[in-house]
């Protein structure tokens, strides 16, 4: 959230919603999140920004941030309920010059909209999510609880505190009389009131959930841009070269001791599948780090190598011959099937395959058929 300060010690909810608040953070894992921010002009802490924010608008120049806020969190509010999560709309408020006897700088209360979150289905991913979004919007932070346990700051931005990726821990929920949802750290109170039933995708009317839906779409892939694009994770190529060559990883159902792997096979699994959505350029996909291969790709399955020249592949992260840059359209980024099939046709003029990072894992896509032997053990 961005106006959280330092540390949260006593969570305080009216008492009409306290039992459904403590009775949530018991049963699941939860977290509160905002796409709101007070300066919507200072984008010098984010960690991405869309193209259609890069130029802000003139109101906005001009300090009209409300459009721009609800704009924001009705698209964050449309992806928290696409991943079938229940949200629960609370008014957050932070006390700007709290304890202030300079009379230029009456203490005032600042009203921001925020969301709290349940993982109703238990997605293990369900705090990767949150964080990707804190990034998103470019919040400073967002608070994380897990299941029965206490929660945490966690920092989205490049902001002074937490700081981008560093966590702190806020202490136990606690209830109060008050009707009011308060931390104090460092003299500065922060404040939410419940005012509404929990929400869920299933419980929208058709027509909200098909708007919700699109709405999510252009979320998920902005995340994803984000991952591929900004370099967030830490690792790039070079840190899987070993002596000018790179080990691939693929898992496929067969006994043998070598398999052809085709990107002509390309839309028939269903990773690839959804890979299809973002660009029908026919590829293969391997691992690099197999510490993130999913269980479920393993499962029932062998595991197959092979190594290819570092210098055959081209990483998106580094982008060493400004191929990311000269074609991301400057209003749109990479759309499905647009730039990203563009961008891997001109990727396959001069490499075999490309590098790059979706939030959960750093992959590798090959464009040509390749021969991968069995391992012994993985």
């Amino acid at each position: 959230m961005n106006n959280i300060h330092k540390n949260w010690k006593e969570f305080i909810i009216n008492e009409a919603g306290l039992n459904k608040i403590r009775q949530d953070m018991s049963d699941y894992d939860t977290a509160f999140i905002t796409a709101f921010r007070g300066d919507i002009t200072d984008k010098s802490v984010c960690v991405y920004i869309p193209p259609s924010e890069e130029e802000l608008s003139e109101r906005d120049k001009m300090g009209k941030r409300g459009e721009s806020n609800k704009r924001n969190n009705k698209e964050l509010s449309a992806f928290l309920l696409s991943q079938g999560y229940g949200i629960k709309n609370v008014q957050g408020s932070y006390i700007e010059n709290f304890g202030s006897i300079d009379p230029e700088k009456i203490p005032r209360e600042v009203k921001e909209a925020s969301f709290f979150v349940a993982n109703l289905k238990d997605d293990p991913h369900f705090f990767e999510e949150i964080i990707n979004l804190g990034k998103r919007y470019c919040q400073d932070s967002v608070i994380l609880v897990p299941k029965g346990e206490e929660g945490y700051i966690y920092g989205t931005n490049k902001g002074k505190y937490p700081g981008l990726d560093q966590k702190e821990t806020v202490g136990k929920f606690m209830g109060g009389e008050t009707g009011e949802f308060m931390s104090r750290k460092g003299g500065r109170p922060f404040v939410m009131k419940e005012d509404e039933e929990t929400k869920t995708y299933e419980g929208l009317p058709g027509k909200q959930r098909q708007a919700a839906k699109l709405m999510a779409q252009r979320v998920d892939r902005q995340i994803n841009e984000m991952h591929m694009v900004y370099n967030l994770n830490e690792a790039d190529l070079p840190a899987y070269d070993n002596n000018g060559k790179v080990t691939l990883y693929h898992y496929a159902p067969v006994e043998g001791n070598e398999i052809e792997v085709d990107p002509a096979q390309f839309g028939k699994q269903r990773y690839s599948r959804r890979e299809k959505e973002r660009s029908t350029y026919p590829r293969s996909f391997f691992y690099v780090n197999l510490d993130q291969a999913e269980s479920q790709v393993k499962q029932g399955k062998y595991l197959f190598s092979l190594d290819i020249p570092t210098n055959k592949l081209y990483s998106l992260k580094s982008d060493p011959d400004g191929l990311m840059k000269s074609i991301r359209h400057p209003t749109y980024g990479f759309r499905n099937d647009i730039e990203w099939t563009e961008l891997f046709k001109a990727i396959h003029e001069d490499y075999l395959g490309a590098y790059y990072s979706t939030p959960s894992m750093d992959l590798v896509v090959l464009f040509e058929p390749v021969t991968a032997n069995k391992m012994e053990k993985e």
